[in-house]
């Protein structure tokens, strides 16, 4: 092969090499795939717990004496420090207090509540609060509060409160704590219908009870702890059932209130009632009892009471 022709077939082979090295043909672009939007979730607020000024905490109570604008403003007052905020609520009974208890259980709407003994077994019954303070007596022997004694004739031969079937319980009326309202417990303790009670007699006071049993004009009925303790004779009766002490006054805080909220409110009535400086309105408002922390066994024996009696507390409005 002549050199001119060996010079025309490598140009070739270099033209060649150049194109199969060379770019390829236009390329598609890849897309994103593309991802759905997601449907966006309604907004839900978080619900803010009273105590602020705006939305305080209301705590409703009856108090010793009647209040004027100004105690009321000097006890709302001392919770300033605290953070939070607490609106005091003059009530006329115990079943007014109660139901703003019951009906304001949330944390935005949280009511606490001073309530009686029976009060604040209703209120745990009806699992509307738990016990925070308590109201206490200067009176050694009856410094949280007072039992209920349950007597019966020594001639009915039983200790058994079923033995008011056929028979003549002594009360002093439908509403009184120590002579119905605890005793409808012992009977629900046992399932024992009221309506199988031969005669229910209405009586001026427990001493008229007390009487009525030893003098056999009463078959059944209850009274006071301290109505016992006072008589120079007891031969007359057989005391059947003893209840736990009802406490004078227990403040009681709802489920929904934070317990930080709970704590706050505590620790300003136990600091202020430490100070002289307060005795005249806090005698006006809670009367001559002292305050302190709950006795943990004073309301575990109410649970186990309330608990062991199974009474539907929801049917009874005090």
């Amino acid at each position: 092969m002549s050199k001119r022709w060996q010079i025309i077939l490598a140009t070739l082979l270099v033209i060649l090499a150049v194109s199969a090295c060379g770019p390829s043909g236009p390329r598609s672009t890849p897309r994103p795939t593309q991802t759905p939007f997601s449907t966006p979730l309604p907004w839900i607020s978080t619900p803010v717990p009273a105590g602020s000024a705006g939305n305080p905490v209301r705590m409703a109570l009856i108090p010793a004496e009647e209040l004027s604008s100004e105690q009321v403003s000097e006890f709302e007052s001392l919770f300033a420090s605290s953070g939070v905020a607490v609106q005091l609520i003059i009530s006329e009974t115990e079943a007014e207090v109660m139901g703003l208890l019951c009906a304001n259980t949330t944390a935005e709407n949280a009511v606490v509540a001073w309530l009686d003994g029976m009060g604040y077994i209703s209120a745990y019954g009806r699992l509307c609060g738990q016990a925070q303070l308590v109201l206490t007596s200067s009176d050694d022997d009856m410094e949280l509060g007072e039992r209920v004694d349950l007597l019966i004739r020594p001639e009915l031969g039983t200790q058994q409160v079923n033995a008011a079937e056929g028979r003549t319980f002594c009360r002093i009326g439908y509403q009184d704590v120590y002579s119905w309202l605890i005793p409808q417990l012992w009977f629900a303790q046992v399932d024992f219908d009221i309506a199988e009670i031969g005669t229910i007699e209405d009586v001026e006071d427990y001493q008229a009870i007390a009487d009525g049993v030893i003098a056999d004009e009463c078959d059944l009925g209850a009274v006071p702890g301290s109505v016992i303790d006072s008589l120079e004779e007891e031969d007359g009766f057989v005391v059947a059932k003893t209840s736990p002490i009802l406490p004078y006054s227990v403040l009681v805080v709802p489920p929904g209130l934070p317990q930080d909220h709970a704590e706050a409110i505590s620790q300003v009535l136990l600091d202020a009632a430490q100070s002289s400086e307060n005795d005249a309105l806090f005698s006006d408002i809670f009367g001559d009892y002292s305050i302190q922390t709950v006795d943990s066994d004073l309301i575990s024996d109410l649970h186990d009471f309330v608990d062991d009696s199974e009474f539907e507390f929801v049917q009874v409005d005090r």
